[in-house]
C-alpha cells in the first residue's frame, strides 16, 4: 500500500470508531478505491492518560504509543494523527521519535477558533481533568487572547460521569447529563464550548438537536485530515 496516513488510536475505542465512521460520513466516494489508504492501530491497552497526568506513579502511556510510532516508522504513512485529546499533552515526545508528521490536533482546533470566532471572547473547555491539568489547551487559548472557562469542582464531576461512567464503562450516551454541562458553561458566560475529548465529540456526533455553540477538536482534526488525505488520492 502506497501513500496512506497512519492513525494511533484506542485513546478510548469508542472515540476512535467514531472518527472513523465521521470520516466516511464526509467522504463516500462512488467506488471501494477511491476510500482513503489508512493504517489504525488501535491500541486499546494503553494507560488512561489522565491517570497518568494527574499521578505520575501510574503507569506511563506514552511507552505504549511510542511503541506504536516505532511499528508505523516501519511502515512508513505520509503523516500521523491521534484521535485523543489529552494524549496532546506528549506531543513533543512523540513527534521526536519519528520523523513523519503528526497533525496536532490543539493547535488546529486553537487556530480553527481564532478564525471562524472572531468574536468570541470566553472559551469554555469541556474536557477531562488531565487536559484541564496539561493546560494544553487553555494555554495555547490564552496566548490568542481568550478567556477560558474551566469547571469547577461540581461541573468538572458532571464531566468525569459523562465521560467515565457513561460512555467509557458504558458505552452509553446520556443527552440530558450532555445538555446540562453545555447549559452550565453557558451560565458561566462562555461564548463557546470547546469540546476537547473525543468521548464527548462522540457526543457531538449524534446530538441531532445541536442547541450550543460549539467547536468540536475531532472534527477540526477531522477536517485536515481529509484535506491531506484526498492530496494522497489526487
Amino acid at each position: 500500500m502506497k501513500k496512506f496516513f497512519g492513525i494511533l488510536g484506542g485513546m478510548g475505542t469508542l472515540a476512535t470508531t467514531n472518527f472513523l465512521v465521521e470520516m466516511n460520513k464526509r467522504h463516500f466516494p462512488e467506488n471501494d478505491q477511491d476510500y482513503f489508504n489508512y493504517i489504525l492501530m488501535n491500541h486499546a491497552d494503553i494507560p488512561d492518560r489522565t491517570e497518568y497526568i494527574l499521578d505520575p506513579t501510574k503507569p506511563n502511556p506514552v511507552e505504549a504509543v511510542i511503541e506504536d510510532v516505532h511499528m508505523l516508522n516501519l511502515l512508513q504513512p505520509e503523516f500521523i494523527i491521534m484521535p485523543c485529546n489529552t494524549i496532546h499533552y506528549f506531543f513533543d515526545d512523540i513527534q521526536k521519535e519519528t520523523d513523519i508528521p503528526i497533525l496536532n490536533m490543539i493547535d488546529l482546533t486553537v487556530d480553527y477558533i481564532a478564525e471562524h470566532y472572531e468574536g468570541a471572547k470566553k472559551v469554555g473547555l469541556f474536557a477531562t481533568e488531565g487536559t484541564h491539568q496539561s493546560r494544553i489547551y487553555e494555554n495555547r487559548l490564552i496566548e490568542k487572547g481568550y478567556q477560558v472557562v474551566l469547571p469547577d469542582r461540581e461541573l468538572q464531576d458532571k464531566i468525569n460521569k459523562m465521560i467515565y461512567y457513561y460512555i467509557k464503562e458504558r458505552s452509553h450516551l446520556f443527552f440530558p447529563l450532555y445538555y446540562e454541562i453545555l447549559e452550565d458553561f453557558k451560565n458561566c458566560g462562555a461564548d463557546i464550548v470547546l469540546l476537547g475529548c473525543t468521548e464527548v465529540s462522540l457526543m457531538n456526533s449524534e446530538d441531532e438537536e445541536q442547541r450550543y455553540p460549539i467547536v468540536d477538536a475531532e472534527k477540526v482534526l477531522l477536517d485536515k485530515t481529509i484535506a491531506l488525505a484526498k492530496e494522497l488520492k489526487a
